[in-house]
């Protein structure tokens, strides 16, 4: 992370990946459900403003009616004339031979609510995308309390103990001056490093490239937990002066933390 703001910690709910899901306990089809229905009704943090393709959602829960504008006069139009939803839909009519076309956009409340209304097996995709969303909603909650909370929490006090000391170093003619920041940068990443090959058994290059993504966007909201903890040991052992260099480092995690975290886990996953 180049930012101590967890940012590349951050997965929202409109962008985890199939592979997170699964690792947060989803089942393969609720995770490929997700990533289908996601892109016609995704969360939205202005859920009221007009914003959705009607014409699109109609064919996408499987065109009932069997028209578009036999479906809209059925159920949008009754909806545009409630003053409590009347502003929550716009229309549009686009000019063609005879009769005008006309456009609807939807907001997202209003969607969901056509949606979930189709008696067609696309329109029970839609009630059970809803229900897993929910699901999804509740363990990422979870799992980002503790990677971005715990997690950067540590990163923050880690950066600023090693910048401390590059610049003591400096002070004190170790180092360069001018390499104060990239001291530290080596440094954190040592210490990074060194957690991870303690819990894991390899090293944070072998997680990238056997999964795509870094040691903490892999795991599951148990295993964060166990590293969360791991990391900030290493933190307070390091500030404290208890270890000194990497090695009795490695020598002081292994005794709680060795190998108990096992990369085979997400294999399947990834």
């Amino acid at each position: 992370m180049s930012k101590r703001d967890g940012r590349s910690l951050l997965s929202t709910i409109n962008t985890v990946p199939t592979s997170t899901m699964v690792t947060l306990g989803l089942t393969s089809s609720q995770a490929e459900r997700i990533i289908r229905v996601r892109r016609v009704l995704p969360l939205m943090e202005d859920r009221r403003t007009p914003c959705l393709d009607a014409r699109k959602l109609w064919e996408r829960i499987g065109k009932p009616h069997g028209r578009f504008r036999d479906w809209a006069s059925q159920h949008i139009k009754p909806m545009m004339d409630r003053a409590d939803l009347s502003a929550e839909i716009s229309a549009l009519k686009i000019p063609a031979r005879g009769t005008p076309r006309i456009d609807y956009t939807l907001s997202r409340d209003v969607a969901a609510h056509l949606a979930m209304q189709a008696n067609t097996v696309q329109g029970e995709d839609i009630r059970a995308y809803f229900l897993d969303m929910e699901d999804l909603a509740q363990r990422l909650t979870v799992h980002l309390g503790v990677r971005v909370t715990a997690i950067v929490e540590t990163d923050t006090q880690v950066t600023h103990m090693l910048r401390k000391r590059a610049g003591d170093d400096a002070r004190a003619g170790r180092i360069a001056r001018g390499a104060v920041c990239s001291v530290a940068i080596e440094r954190e990443k040592l210490l990074k490093g060194v957690v991870c090959e303690v819990l894991t058994g390899h090293t944070t290059g072998y997680w990238r490239e056997s999964f795509g993504r870094g040691v903490r966007d892999v795991l599951d909201t148990d295993d964060a937990k166990l590293y969360a903890k791991c990391y900030e040991s290493a933190r307070a052992a390091v500030e404290s002066g208890l270890v000194r260099n990497p090695e009795a480092l490695r020598k002081f995690l292994r005794a709680s933390y060795g190998g108990r975290i096992d990369p085979a886990n997400y294999r399947q996953a990834a």
